[in-house]
């Protein structure tokens, strides 16, 4: 029987008796989200790259545009077929999806035992028992008004890896009228500061050097902790205790909450990286009021401008969305005007997609799909070239490269500016900080060769 291997499956190390195999669709927080699991279920399952060798499936779904979801209800027609082979088999759906679709799941898709939304995935462990104890079709989906984030005492599950993400908060108080967030992941939680840097610590003494503080609205942290802390007062605590040990990044921050003092860290704090992902989402004021974002494209200019006068190196990414309801060609046409002013390094464009329950749904002026395709397809094209045009300035310079891995017969690494970087050279490297030539770019990477 030909070996069922998933492209996207992490595998950790773990000692439990039983196997697991965790599947992960979407964001940088499902990373997290499936690496606590992954730690959850450490003394109970051992993790395998084979879905045909697992005991238990877990997928840890995302739910921000439809396609994930579609993507979802084709895997689990497939794992249908593997538990006819193996009744035992225990199938669970976690994250966002979950939360959003509920024990409907169970209607739809009989053969899976399991739905967690994001806060109900720390309970894992007794939802699992109770599977084992005869319970069936079980839902955890409640999105509790008092949820506090645990912390997780354990070993980071995949060792050798010199890049984490951490999760600093968790949900989202904004209410973007495309967007689901909200209501799948509930409302802002912050971790207790002491949580983070205990959890920091243990990355460190495994060997990870590039930390990306991870929440929905990181700017806002620190909203209904008992500890008078803010975002830029976590970033300050952090450099005081390993900023010579970690390079230190961020993701996401909007726009309405990028303060100057934030922005001033930039500039003040060593371990801090050269780059800042913001998203915009359109170049037009009349589409971002309808999206409910709080800011104008004046006030978004205006911010960048002092942050790139503070520290003039720094990469700038977004995020976009084309075909909004009520998208006019001339609020296209500000969006790829402010692509030209302020010159991303990247930009993660999107066509707008119906999110279930969210305002833009009863929005009307939809825009029909063949527009929305042609207008993405203008603003990658016009997005690559300028893209390709910024990554050729590093042509010729030395940069600094953390070596992250290997990927076929060459190096990856990444710059403070988080640009990919493939090297020639040993695997030796791994881990470590080297100053690399950039000999050519590409239009998402570069390639260099390391200084001796």
């Amino acid at each position: 029987m030909k070996s069922l291997v998933t492209e996207n499956h992490q595998v950790f190390v773990s000692k439990g008796p039983k196997k697991c195999h965790i599947i992960t669709f979407g964001c940088q927080m499902n990373e997290y989200d499936s690496k606590t699991m992954a730690q959850l279920l450490m003394d109970d399952y051992q993790q395998t790259p084979f879905l045909e060798e697992a005991d238990l499936i877990l997928i840890n779904t995302c739910s921000i545009r439809e396609k994930a979801e579609h993507k979802l209800y084709s895997l689990l027609g497939r794992l249908k077929r593997l538990k006819k082979r193996n009744p035992t088999l225990k199938i669970g759906v976690c994250g966002c999806v979950a939360q959003q679709l509920g024990e409907r799941l169970f209607e739809r898709m009989a053969h899976v035992d399991l739905v967690i939304g994001p806060q109900g995935l720390y309970r894992l462990p007794i939802l699992l028992k109770a599977l084992e104890e005869g319970e069936k079709h079980i839902t955890d989906t409640t999105l509790r008004d008092d949820f506090d984030i645990p912390f997780i005492d354990a070993p980071l599950p995949r060792v050798g890896d010199v890049r984490a993400y951490l999760t600093i908060m968790q949900g989202c108080n904004n209410f973007c009228t495309y967007c689901i967030v909200p209501y799948v992941r509930g409302r802002e939680v912050s971790r207790p500061s002491e949580h983070i840097m205990k959890e920091i610590e243990g990355l460190i003494e495994q060997g990870v050097k590039d930390i990306t503080l991870l929440g929905q609205n990181v700017n806002s942290y620190g909203r209904g902790l008992n500890e008078n802390i803010d975002f830029t007062g976590l970033l300050k605590k952090i450099e005081k205790a390993f900023g010579k040990d970690i390079r230190l990044r961020f993701t996401t921050s909007h726009p309405k909450d990028l303060s100057d003092e934030l922005i001033d860290c930039f500039k003040e704090l060593q371990s801090l990286c050269e780059h800042l992902h913001l998203p915009v989402q359109s170049g037009s004021n009349s589409v971002l009021k309808r999206m409910n974002r709080h800011y104008t494209i004046e006030a978004y200019l205006e911010k960048l401008e002092k942050l790139r006068s503070l520290c003039p190196e720094i990469t700038i990414t977004t995020d976009l969305i084309v075909g909004f309801p009520g998208e006019s060609r001339d609020d296209f046409q500000k969006t790829m005007e402010l692509l030209k002013k302020v010159r991303y390094d990247q930009a993660f464009a999107f066509k707008y997609s119906e999110r279930p329950g969210t305002p833009a749904v009863n929005f009307g002026q939809k825009v029909p799909e063949e527009e929305k395709s042609k207008r993405l397809n203008e603003l990658l094209e016009l997005q690559n070239q300028i893209g390709l045009e910024q990554y050729k300035k590093l042509e010729g310079k030395v940069v600094e490269v953390l070596v992250e891995g290997v990927k076929g017969d060459q190096l990856v690494g990444r710059t403070r500016g988080n640009h990919i970087v493939n090297i020639e050279g040993e695997s030796e490297l791994v881990g470590r900080i080297m100053n690399v030539y950039i000999e050519k770019a590409c239009h998402h990477s570069l390639n260099g060769k390391v200084m001796h």
